[in-house]
């Protein structure tokens, strides 16, 4: 069934787009709003819809050789959401004055620090090998169980966890002995 999505997507048959939100559409709103969920319900519906536009637009650039289907559509979810949160934290930033930094009990710097090491995490998951990124991936912004994502991939329960505990331990790494990581 995937392979004639595709085949229809490429073909530009909005079926293919239909069948792709029918399967899709949950797990990517799911993804969506675990990144800009805090942003409200509307931020979330136009990246999800963003996502699949994207999708049918860049269709051409999923290669069957270099993963599935759906890693293509959650990497693509994954990356969409994450400009929506960048352009939907430069907007708070702006709104955010000083006096009312004053009034709350967290101040505009630890906003901005908090910001700056989260952005820091995804630069470094980013620079992670494959299947190790994936993993992550999957496991911390999927919520997948670690006996799904062995199962998908085919190799051993504790395979993904040693890759997981090192991904964990690099992060740790940057942040506690300021190294850089680079992949």
């Amino acid at each position: 069934m995937e392979k004639k999505i595709i085949k229809m997507l490429r073909k530009k048959d909005p079926k293919g787009l239909d069948y792709t939100i029918d399967i899709y559409s949950k797990r990517v709103y799911f993804l969506v709003d675990k990144i800009i969920g805090l942003y409200g319900k509307e931020e979330v519906e136009e990246c999800v819809s963003d996502v699949f536009i994207s999708i049918w637009n860049d269709i051409e650039d999923y290669d069957e050789s270099r993963g599935k289907f759906s890693t293509f559509i959650f990497m693509k979810t994954k990356y969409k959401a994450l400009d929506y949160k960048r352009k939907l934290d430069n907007k708070d930033i702006n709104i955010v004055s000083i006096e009312d930094s004053y009034s709350d009990k967290v101040t505009t710097e630890e906003i901005i620090l908090d910001k700056e090491i989260s952005q820091e995490i995804i630069n470094i998951i980013n620079r992670f090998k494959e299947p190790d990124k994936t993993y992550f991936f999957l496991r911390y912004f999927m919520q997948y169980r670690i006996d799904e994502i062995a199962q998908k991939y085919e190799t051993t329960r504790s395979s993904v966890e040693n890759r997981l505990y090192r991904c964990r331990l690099k992060i740790k790494e940057v942040f506690e002995g300021g190294k850089i990581y680079e992949g």
